[in-house]
């Protein structure tokens, strides 16, 4: 019967088991050792026997039961695992052609089940893959080392894998019937010295012969005080034993699970770095496309302050006294005015608005082969067997975002955009007429706007003083009215990019966005995993400590 404190840490272990299950097979990890750590904790309890081939296993546990239950030999013998527990008659049940179920009547077996496991470092291989598998199960572990060839470098190895599993371990020295009792005691202390090294604690050793018991020599064999220690363990151990085993199953998986997860995370930022270049990329897109822009809105602006210039030397030239007669000409003077200041600006205009919007176009594609310029130099995608799933994906969007790339069509639809912005301005008939016959348009109310100014004084007495003034009024109200288009069409040209800014990052976004979102998340996800396996370990140290 378990006492209170046992019961409580028996309900914590298991709660920390379940968490354990759920928390590896999300990450992906083996979880089979662990789920039949599960299910042993509600079995009996199971006292494994191991070691190499010829260390005298078989014939140990046959001198334990008192008969000759187990073949013994000095080649391999056992070649499966026998799960030897009570029963009132001997049987034997093969289970599978990995297992052996045999049932003896002996007292022993009553509140234990004894494991014989194949022998390691034989030339089977599959002899040794058998009991590693079976490892994981055992509540706490014989192992048998040879008198006459004690600890070697393959057993102290194998020791190395039983610790990483957390496994109580008793060293059991046989064939002790081979030495005197001098070099008995150097074999005792070369493995309590190895021990120490591999496992960093001397568990309990006993030496005893199994041939001595086989032979009646109960006495000199030792091996009543080995089955006493045994025992003794079942009475005061065996619960606490069987709480730790799991717990050491639990700590060994999440240490294995961290290199996986590891590797995981480091290729998850691997990829990551393709999509933080592509974020830098598309930054610096924008950045230098604004920057370089304002050249191109220059350029179409220049066109009116061209006009503007032609206007003013306009009228300095046709207003004054010497050309009072032409000025009364006003139908002429309108037509003089169009053709030497308005003509062909109209076209020149439209022609590098154009231009700009073909440029930002050719700035877009740009962008696309930048992209994909950087995914094929980035590392990872230098050789094939290296490229991400991600990065396929992000690759094959962007070349297929360039083929179907179509910058006239793009021009066209930035064109289109900045007659849909101009209208509700000066220029509101573009979308009817066009951008250069409207701007032909407004040209001629602006000309028809500046010499309606001269239409009063012409003729008039006071003409002499009144028409100095009324010139820098003529070109102050051209200054004004090509301030208002030329202020209309910056306005319009920028809103273009902005919007043109806008719709790239969104596309740009499309074609990696999601991938890198899905690494994004594993990336998480992963550390998340990695925490976890941490926090699982940590408590299963501590709860084992708690055990004791």
């Amino acid at each position: 019967m378990l006492d209170s404190k046992t019961l409580a840490l028996a309900q914590d272990v298991r709660a920390l088991l379940a968490r354990g299950l759920e928390a590896l097979a999300r990450s992906g990890v083996e979880t089979e050792p662990l789920k039949q750590a599960l299910l042993d904790l509600d079995g009996p309890f199971l006292l494994v026997i191991a070691g190499e081939f010829n260390s005298g296993k078989s014939s140990l546990l046959n001198a334990l039961l008192g008969g000759d239950f187990l073949k013994e030999g000095v080649t391999p013998t056992t070649d499966r695992i026998n799960l030897i527990g009570y029963g009132p008659e001997p049987r034997l049940e093969p289970h599978s052609p990995e297992l052996v179920v045999i049932q003896l009547p002996h007292a022993l077996l009553k509140d234990v089940r004894l494991v014989d496991t194949p022998g390691t470092n034989a030339i089977l291989q599959h002899h040794q893959v058998l009991t590693e598998k079976f490892l994981p199960r055992a509540d706490l572990i014989l192992f048998v080392t040879s008198a006459d060839r004690p600890f070697t470098q393959s057993e102290a190895d194998f020791l190395d894998f039983i610790r990483a599993w957390g496994k109580k371990v008793l060293l059991i020295i046989n064939k002790m019937d081979l030495l005197t009792e001098a070099e008995l005691q150097q074999v005792l202390e070369f493995v309590q010295k190895g021990a120490d090294q591999t496992l960093g604690h001397v568990p309990p050793i006993f030496s005893v012969s199994a041939r001595r018991a086989r032979q009646g020599d109960l006495a000199l064999s030792r091996i009543p005080q080995l089955e006493a220690h045994i025992r003794q363990v079942l009475t005061h151990q065996a619960a606490i034993l069987k709480l730790g085993s799991p717990l050491g199953v639990l700590a060994r998986l999440t240490a294995e699970a961290r290199p996986t997860l590891e590797a995981r995370l480091k290729e998850a930022e691997k990829q990551l770095a393709t999509c933080r270049e592509l974020d830098s990329l598309l930054k610096r897109h924008e950045e230098r496309t604004r920057r370089d822009f304002t050249g191109q809105v220059a350029l179409a602006l220049q066109a009116i302050d061209e006009v503007r210039s032609r206007g003013e030397r306009w009228l300095d030239e046709k207003v004054r006294f010497s050309k009072f007669l032409e000025l009364m000409r006003s139908s002429k003077l309108k037509q003089s005015f169009i053709d030497d200041v308005v003509k062909g600006a109209n076209q020149e205009i439209e022609r590098r608005v154009l231009e700009a919007m073909n440029w930002l176009a050719k700035r877009d594609r740009e962008l696309l082969e930048d992209a994909l310029s950087l995914l094929r130099e980035a590392p990872g995608l230098r050789q094939a067997e290296q490229v991400g799933p991600e990065e396929r994906a992000i690759a094959g969007n962007l070349e297929e975002a360039l083929r179907s790339f179509d910058v006239e069509a793009e021009a066209t639809q930035l064109r289109d955009f900045i007659q849909e912005s101009l209208r509700g301005t000066a220029l509101a008939e573009v979308g009817v007429m066009g951008l250069g016959l409207t701007i032909l348009l407004v040209a001629q109310k602006i000309a028809f706007d500046i010499l309606g100014i001269f239409a009063t004084v012409f003729g008039a007495i006071l003409a002499t003083s009144i028409l100095p003034r009324r010139k820098e009024t003529a070109k102050a109200r051209l200054r004004e009215r090509l301030a208002e288009l030329r202020s209309t069409l910056e306005r319009a040209l920028n809103e273009t990019l902005d919007s043109e800014m806008h719709r790239t990052r969104e596309r740009f976004n499309n074609l990696y966005r999601t991938p890198c979102t899905r690494l994004e998340n594993s990336r998480d996800t992963t550390l998340a995993q990695l925490q976890q396996t941490d926090q699982l370990q940590g408590e299963a140290l501590e709860l084992r400590r708690r055990l004791g």
